[in-house]
């Protein structure tokens, strides 16, 4: 009798073992939302120099980013942007009487930090708070009290960014992104003069959003 009470306890010892590596041993079962996400974006950023001779001009381009979901509801996102100004600056200084000339800008955005986003239904809102920085020119040849100052050097800010969408999924992997509205805080100066500030700027972009991994 003790010799089969023994037996069978040995017998399912070995069966919980068994069981038990094949479950470690097994793939993990796909998570219910995407590991990673790809947006890709057309924006425009109504900028705000903080000067009295021309209190804002608009940047158009575009870009993208990368996110990697740690959770279902809460990723850390890479997002870099380009945007070209186009003649609105050089228009609106010419009108008050000043000669722009050549004057060109440009403005690129490179920023990280948390996404938070519900990934079920067939709206999908999501919230972000960025921080990195800014890369422009427009401030190196910015209007001075003389004018403007054709400097050749460049300037970089601190950046941050808060605000949010909605993604709408069209297949498994794609998901339409019709609105993104942020605000875009950075801190440019200009230099060899005086100016230096904040930059409060509103920033609108749309796309389509690519997801991988998951269900």
């Amino acid at each position: 009798m003790m010799k089969r009470v023994m037996y069978i306890a040995v017998t399912g010892l070995a069966f919980v073992a068994v069981v038990a590596g094949a479950q470690n041993t097994a793939p993990k079962p796909a998570p219910e939302y995407p590991k990673f996400e790809v947006p890709v974006d057309f924006s425009f950023i109504n900028v705000h120099p903080d000067l009295p001779i021309i209190t804002s001009f608009n940047v158009f381009g575009g870009g993208l980013g990368g996110v990697y979901n740690v959770t279902p509801l809460i990723g850390i996102k890479a997002d870099f942007q380009f945007y070209t100004q186009g003649t609105g600056v050089r228009n609106k200084l010419t009108e008050k009487g000043y000669k722009a000339g050549q004057l060109s800008a440009n403005f690129v955005t490179y920023m990280f930090g948390p996404q938070f986003k519900m990934h079920k239904g067939k709206f999908q809102p999501f919230g972000e708070a960025l921080f990195g920085a800014a890369h422009s020119n427009e401030f190196a040849q910015i209007l001075n009290d003389e004018g403007i100052t054709n400097k050749s050097s460049t300037n970089n800010a601190f950046a941050m960014e808060f605000g949010g969408g909605l993604d709408i999924p069209i297949t498994n992997v794609i998901q339409v992104r019709p609105v993104e509205v942020d605000y875009l805080l950075t801190r440019f100066g200009v230099n060899g003069t005086n100016y230096t500030g904040n930059q409060n700027n509103f920033k609108y972009s749309a796309g389509v959003n690519f997801t991988f991994g998951g269900k």
